[in-house]
């Protein structure tokens, strides 16, 4: 079996484009990737040129030796562009081999551990329209209990508003205020997430974490940003609350000083940005050895979703993936996953076990995005 081409499918969903990839082959099987960059549409998109010379031609069964083989090819190496595509092509190389051998992904990855995979919900507190969602720290509440009613039973979200680097008393007044009325409106039916997007200097989060201790949030995500561990672990030595980073973390080589430094505990690879299936088991396996939780940091299409489930199928410090239910565009896939009171059913069928529908991709062109998580729109209001 022979590589013979790439193609690139990009769709409007809602906050974000998706882009997804086919990697074709002459056995008359494809396999699909998911790469995904926010804000680097036509940059990942690009870049699938750039990988498809040296991938043309080759034998898709080969994962480990292909992955090797991009990267050292390519060279430059651990930046988040040429990852991310390196990574939804292995993605797409393991629903191939899946496929041709007529098994589920997670089967070749040491078969499942557990019959289901939990996920947290992400976007509860949005509305039927984009302009429905929640302003105010009673709508958050309310959200929340909906969430719950609903079934699920991790919920997360930001707080934190337009902060950025600092914030006002006003600001830390609404940030704790939001959260002490999530969880009254959940009491301990929900652990609670929380996002602060790499946002804030070493003392202000670390007073804005002391203050949130009563309300026993099960983490903060990337409380600052990603590049400093000590700083990090200054951070852990001075709160209760647990902290998890790792979205922007790019293969096992970046994981590793985390997890010896301790400077967090919980860890949060994305599949379609750390390299893929074949490195985030890689990841899991490290994460292991040093008894670390891995939550995998999920918030983009459903491919990535399936793959997500294949790996935390299959591997023992899994712990939950964040999913964000977007029923507008359900119909991107054939058969949407099957998610039960905040479970994931493991899929059934050979590879990633979905398909896509592109039939309904015209219904949706991409459009351009930029992030609003420093801009006055994320303000929640005290009522």
């Amino acid at each position: 079996m022979k590589i013979t081409d790439i193609k690139v499918y990009s769709v409007e969903a809602v906050r974000r484009n998706w882009t997804f990839i086919e990697v074709e082959t002459d056995a008359d099987i494809t396999g699909l990737g998911e790469i995904t960059l926010e804000m680097f549409d036509t940059g990942v998109a690009a870049a699938v040129e750039d990988y498809k010379r040296i991938l043309i031609g080759e034998n898709p069964l080969e994962t480990e030796r292909l992955y090797d083989h991009m990267t050292r090819n390519k060279f430059w190496r651990t930046d988040t562009l040429s990852t991310t595509v390196l990574s939804g092509i292995d993605i797409a190389l393991w629903d191939i081999k899946g496929k041709d051998l007529g098994v589920p992904i997670y089967q070749l990855l040491g078969g499942p551990v557990r019959e289901t995979v939990r996920a947290y919900g992400n976007y509860w507190f949005l509305g039927a329209t984009k302009d429905d969602y929640a302003r105010t720290v009673d709508d958050y509440a309310k959200a929340a209990a909906r969430a719950v009613d609903e079934g699920w039973d991790a919920l997360k979200w930001s707080p934190f508003g337009s902060c950025a680097y600092t914030a006002t008393i006003e600001q830390e007044r609404v940030i704790v205020e939001c959260v002490k009325r999530v969880r009254e409106a959940v009491g301990d039916r929900a652990d609670l997430l929380l996002d602060a997007h790499g946002r804030f200097n070493l003392p202000t989060m670390r007073r804005i974490a002391r203050k949130l201790e009563p309300y026993e949030p099960f983490f903060i995500e990337e409380p600052l940003p990603p590049e400093n561990i000590p700083a990090m672990v200054d951070l852990k030595n001075s709160t209760r609350v647990p902290l998890a980073t790792g979205e922007r973390l790019i293969t096992k080589h970046e994981f590793l000083p985390l997890l010896n430094s301790f400077a967090v505990d919980y860890i949060q690879p994305d599949i379609i940005h750390t390299g893929g299936i074949t490195e985030m088991k890689k990841i899991a396996a490290l994460a292991e050895a040093f008894y670390i939780p891995m939550i995998p940091h999920n918030p983009c299409g459903p491919v990535a979703t399936a793959a997500t489930i294949h790996v935390a199928a299959s591997i023992p410090n899994f712990m939950f993936t964040e999913y964000i239910d977007l029923p507008e565009r359900e119909d991107v896939l054939v058969e949407p996953l099957v998610l039960k009171n905040g479970q994931f059913d493991l899929p059934t069928k050979p590879g990633l076990g979905i398909e896509l529908n592109k039939k309904v991709f015209d219904k949706y062109p991409p459009q351009e995005r930029e992030w609003d998580h420093y801009k006055p729109v994320r303000d929640i209001q005290m009522s």
